[in-house]
């Protein structure tokens, strides 16, 4: 009964499996996001893992992770100082115009700011993924996500009311940043994935150890 139960094969086992995988990637990401500085590659190398892991079944979960951020470090960091100085920014401004529009043309000033702020955060919902799959320069990386979300405008609309769940629930009730970011990621990459694929070469999930061995014995046989 025991030996059932604690089968990595069981379906228990495995959805506790993916319960501790988001835990502890949303955690990983909660601790480098805290320094700011490194935001930028935690966030390219959560929605990598996130999407390795549970779409295509990797088994390297945190040394994949570390990887991604270590190969998106020189152009994840000022991406990511880059999307904080606009956030302020856009945030700043959204008090100012909030303070003036104490007439009917002022709310309307302000829910016309509100669109182009979610179309912001929209944009910056799919930088990172972007990062993370694609190996481009700064520039190359911010005008090749623009063209995207441009061309893909409802999905980038979605992303962005993601977005302002998942920053609402961690904000309001600080409980879920423990599993949040991680199934955020997996959620966006529902919308995300679509848009790359055509630019990507097709990925499979890798082999398991008893697939390789089984290989490596039919090359010797033969």
């Amino acid at each position: 009964m025991f030996g059932k139960l604690f089968n990595p094969e069981n379906g228990l086992m495995i959805t506790m499996g993916w319960i501790t995988d988001c835990l502890f990637l949303s955690l990983l990401w909660l601790f480098f996001s805290v320094f700011l500085i490194p935001l930028g590659p935690a966030s390219a190398a959560l929605y990598d893992t996130a999407v390795h892991t549970f779409w295509y079944k990797e088994e390297v979960v945190y040394r994949r992770f570390f990887r991604s951020f270590q190969k998106n470090l020189k152009i994840g960091i000022p991406a990511g100082l880059i999307c904080l100085v606009v956030g302020w920014l856009g945030y700043v401004a959204w008090n100012r115009i909030a303070a003036f529009s104490a007439n009917s043309a002022g709310y309307m000033l302000l829910w016309g700011y509100f669109v182009i702020l979610l179309l912001i955060l929209g944009i910056i919902t799919f930088l990172f993924p972007l990062l993370s799959r694609f190996e481009t320069g700064l520039a190359g990386l911010f005008k090749n996500c623009v063209f995207l979300c441009m061309l893909h405008l409802p999905r980038t609309m979605l992303l962005s009311f993601l977005s302002v769940v998942t920053i609402w629930l961690c904000l309001w009730l600080w409980w879920p940043v423990i599993f949040m970011p991680c199934l955020s990621a997996l959620i966006a990459s529902v919308f995300i994935e679509p848009v790359l694929k055509p630019y990507m070469p097709e990925e499979t999930a890798p082999a398991k150890p008893e697939e390789e061995q089984d290989s490596h014995s039919e090359e010797e046989d033969l």
